[in-house]
């Protein structure tokens, strides 16, 4: 920006002198002399005051740029490295879905098996449960079908012996006998 702006100064200043010149503007060449030295001195002026500052200003726009260009290398290094990464994964994919295919049919057929087992094992105790349930119902119902029948009977006994005067006598002298 400096640089153009002392350029646009050099020509502006130049331009007017050779305006300024006699002639309507068309001068000699001797004209221009003392106007060029002074351009010349100027100039060596502006490069000998400006030359620490614009070689400053370009060393650090280098650096700068040098930097942006590491950086930039490294993310592209890394951005490329991601890429492998995820290419590796891409091209496993297809093994990895077999494998994961594989363990669930592996996985279903294990459960079946084991379903299998258990449901038979369950169905097993249910009727081993079962018979034994109903060998105990059927005991219960012998049980009180014999005290029902003793019941009968020992009722049938004492209606005979409550009717007959003999077989109370009979019944009677049993009795003391036995506690005899």
């Amino acid at each position: 920006m400096r640089l153009s702006l002392i350029f646009s100064i050099t020509s502006f200043l130049t331009s007017n002198l050779a305006i300024a010149g006699g002639n309507g503007g068309h001068g000699s060449v001797s004209d221009l002399i003392a106007p060029a030295f002074n351009v010349f001195v100027l100039v060596s002026f502006l490069v000998w005051k400006l030359r620490k500052p614009l070689k400053e200003s370009f060393e650090k726009k280098s650096d700068e740029i040098s930097n942006t260009l590491e950086r930039a290398s490294l993310k592209s290094k890394e951005a490329q490295m991601m890429y492998e990464n995820e290419v590796r994964k891409l091209n496993n994919l297809n093994n990895e879905i077999k494998v994961i295919q594989q363990q669930a049919e592996s996985d279903l057929t294990l459960f079946e098996k084991n379903f299998v087992k258990e449901v038979e094992e369950k169905t097993r105790k249910l009727k081993n449960d079962a018979n034994q349930k109903i060998v105990a119902d059927k005991k219960q119902l012998v049980s009180e079908l014999n005290n029902q029948l003793l019941d009968q009977v020992i009722a049938k006994a004492k209606q005979t012996i409550q009717a007959n005067k003999n077989f109370q006598e009979k019944t009677s002298n049993k009795l003391l006998k036995g506690l005899h």
